[in-house]
């Protein structure tokens, strides 16, 4: 058999398992049902007619009863010859005889027999005795011997007594022909049920093994394939194949010829892998360390810089060289110098990175590519270098060799890769350049080959470290800007904190704050604050133009967001002995962000102290209307970006409107921030703004100055 007509039939045998024996269950259930239907007609016909013979012969005896009852009575009245009345008797004989040849063979129908056999009896015995009656009648008018009005009444007695029972037959045989009917019909609905079951079992269970059969049949095939496309594929690792050595040995026919194939060319292929793996390793791999070659090297830099410039996500290369490592070669020997180079390619290899490419380019220098850092080159900077700190303290940490313990400085070259117009020759390059600057620098030194990069991650490096000392030596001090309300009157301030480095003067709060909250030293930075606003409202309770003085605080999401941020509000009060209700803390949006049900918790054990509450920069974000209806706030602060250009700028005029307008609505107090001209304060006031701050009131400045300012007359709104 050729093999398309062998895979042909694997293929129909399911089908024809299920096709053939159920075309064979169909005509048996026709044959069944059509058998069972011809009966039930065959046993409703022959009801039918025995209803209807039923039926005549009530008929017909009715009418012969009143012709012989006629016949009588004429003969009786008039005088009628001998062969008349012998005509008229013989006609009455040969009709009875008829009638009962027709009650005979009525007794002998089914239906009466299934109804009961004594009906049958009795009603031939009852034909009987009227048909004896009407006999001796006859002979009695035909003989003149005695009066045959006797035998008549006797007859029209029986007469009337087989009519009934007739008739009480026949409603009977009527109700049983019914019955029959049904219950005949009820057997083929039966049989019809029965044969749809048998049939639907029988469907399934064929289904079922020709699923089974399918499915083995499948599963063959699909090792056949899978092994194909296993041999087809030259990426992929060959499988064990063990499907189809079990085929080969235990089958027979096509299959296990082509299993036998398959084995064969599996072997070949493994040998062809082996011999080119063997091939490529030497020529991609470093035969020592097991990494990737300088070649190798290459090729991944290649196509990691061509993603990037794509992406446009920045890249980085950086370049590793083991410093003063001939004199572990000159003193412990080559040997000794290539263990260290296996320990060191081993670390590298245990780097937990998302696209970090590690290769050996020569001697004791190594590669690390880095793919996709950031698309902003700031960021991505700085990812890297973190990246080379962790390599330096991974490469830096002893290496045991010998019995002694051996220690290796290293420095490394970084250059970040995006942009279009750079090659991975000049790439290598300019890292190599910047390994030579490190060397020249400090021990483990890590150097850009951008000098703007390098002076701007050293500069901030420098900032953290001394933002870290200020905490320690408290090098800030905290200003505090005026709030008044809508006559000029001092109501309260916002405290402010500013840096004092002791080299670089005062450092504005926009360039520490954003360091602070990105290393996390927010969050020491503003417990320092709380407690000296703390402090600065008791120094401020000793005098009377500024006891009511109402002193706002700014708090960091981190702050605020910490699990004993309460405590050490509550302690800052008891501490200094400040008044609560004098203490304000003012949050942003990205406060309430996040854990909405835990920051609202939060601030109602908060106002539980007695401390009220304001939103910061209102307008700016883009949740707080969603939560403000049930945040427990007091204030809302108009940004100062809405008020700068209030004058020229409709879009902003409508914005302060809506907001003083929902702060009315909802009960709270509204503060616009960046007031600092007469212009800004009328249109506020005229538009029933409660507070303002700005420097048109005060700027931020010493708490001995606010204090004079508060004793100063208000301004007037011109």
């Amino acid at each position: 058999m050729k093999p398309t007509r062998s895979l042909l039939i694997v293929f129909l045998l399911p089908i024809l398992m299920v096709l053939l024996p159920l075309f064979l269950i169909l005509v048996l259930a026709t044959q069944a049902i059509k058998a069972q239907s011809l009966q039930n007609y065959q046993l409703q016909s022959n009801d039918l007619n025995t209803l209807v013979q039923m039926a005549t012969f009530d008929r017909k005896i009715s009418d012969l009863h009143q012709r012989i009852t006629e016949v009588l009575n004429r003969v009786a009245v008039t005088n009628l010859s001998a062969m008349q009345r012998y005509t008229e008797y013989n006609f009455i004989n040969q009709e009875l005889n008829k009638v009962g040849q027709s009650i005979d063979q009525l007794a002998t129908s089914p239906l009466i027999l299934d109804l009961s056999p004594e009906s049958a009896v009795t009603l031939q015995r009852a034909f009987h005795q009227y048909q004896l009656f009407i006999n001796m009648a006859n002979g009695a008018a035909t003989l003149n011997q005695s009066d045959p009005g006797f035998f008549l009444q006797e007859a029209h007695n029986h007469f009337s007594t087989f009519t009934l029972f007739s008739q009480q037959v026949f409603e009977e045989l009527t109700e049983r022909a019914r019955d029959r009917h049904r219950d005949s019909y009820q057997v083929l609905i039966d049989l019809r049920l029965t044969t749809l079951w048998i049939g639907v079992g029988i469907l399934a269970l064929l289904i079922s093994t020709a699923a089974l059969v399918a499915w083995r049949i499948n599963n063959r095939l699909m090792t056949v394939g899978d092994a194909i496309l296993a041999l087809s594929d030259s990426h992929k690792k060959l499988p064990d194949f063990h499907a189809i050595k079990r085929m080969s040995q235990r089958r027979s026919g096509s299959l296990k010829r082509v299993a036998k194939a398959l084995m064969t060319f599996r072997d070949a292929e493994l040998q062809r892998r082996e011999a080119e793996h063997k091939v490529h390793r030497l020529a991609y791999y470093d035969t020592l360390t097991e990494l990737p070659n300088w070649q190798l090297m290459k090729e991944h830099l290649a196509r990691s810089l061509e993603t990037s410039q794509q992406t446009s996500v920045y890249g980085a290369l950086i370049y590793i060289d083991v410093d003063d490592f001939k004199r572990i070669n000159d003193g412990n020997g080559h040997s000794a110098g290539d263990t260290i180079l296996q320990h060191i390619a081993e670390r590298l290899g245990n780097l937990e990175h998302e696209g970090c490419t590690v290769g050996r380019i020569s001697g004791d220098e190594f590669g690390i590519i880095i793919d996709g850092l950031a698309s902003d080159q700031h960021e991505a900077a700085g990812k890297a270098e973190l990246f080379a700190e962790q390599v330096c303290q991974l490469l830096t940490q002893p290496y045991y060799l010998n019995g002694n313990y051996h220690f290796l400085n290293i420095s490394q070259g970084l250059v970040l890769f995006s942009c279009p117009g750079k090659s991975v020759d000049d790439l290598f390059q300019y890292a190599n350049a910047a390994v030579h600057i490190a060397k020249k620098t400090e021990r483990n030194a890590i150097r850009f080959y951008d000098p703007a990069i390098q002076a701007e991650l050293e500069a901030r490096a420098e900032l953290e470290r001394d933002l870290r000392l200020a905490i320690e030596q408290q090098e800030f001090l905290l200003v505090y800007q005026m709030q008044v309300d809508n006559l000029g009157r001092p109501i309260g301030a916002e405290a402010l904190i500013r840096w004092e480095h002791p080299s670089r003067g005062r450092i504005s709060p926009g360039v520490f704050i954003p360091l602070a909250e990105e290393t996390g030293l927010i969050v020491p930075i503003g417990s320092w604050v709380l407690r000296a606003a703390c402090e600065q409202l008791v120094a401020w309770q000793a005098f009377a133009h500024t006891k009511e003085l109402v002193l706002a605080v700014n708090v960091s999401a981190k702050q605020f967001q910490q699990p004993n941020f309460v405590q050490e509000v509550s302690h800052a009060l008891e501490a200094s002995g400040a008044t609560p209700h004098l203490l304000k803390l003012e949050l942003t949006e990205s406060t309430v962000l996040g854990k909405v049900e835990e920051t609202i918790e939060r601030m109602h054990q908060l106002k539980a102290l007695g401390i009220s509450f304001a939103m910061d920069d209102f307008g700016t974000g883009y949740s707080s209307l969603q939560y403000l209806k049930r945040l427990p706030l007091d204030q809302i602060k108009i940004d100062q970006s809405f008020v700068r250009d209030l004058h020229q700028d409709t879009d902003d005029r409508a914005i302060v409107q809506t907001i003083i307008a929902m702060g009315r609505a909802l009960g709270l107090s509204v503060i616009a921030e960046g007031v600092e001209t007469v212009e800004h304060w009328r249109y506020l006031n005229e538009h029933q703004c409660h507070a303002y701050q700005g420097y048109y009131f005060c700027k931020p400045v010493a708490a001995e100055e606010m204090a004079r300012l508060c004793l100063a007359p208000p301004p007037e709104l011109a």
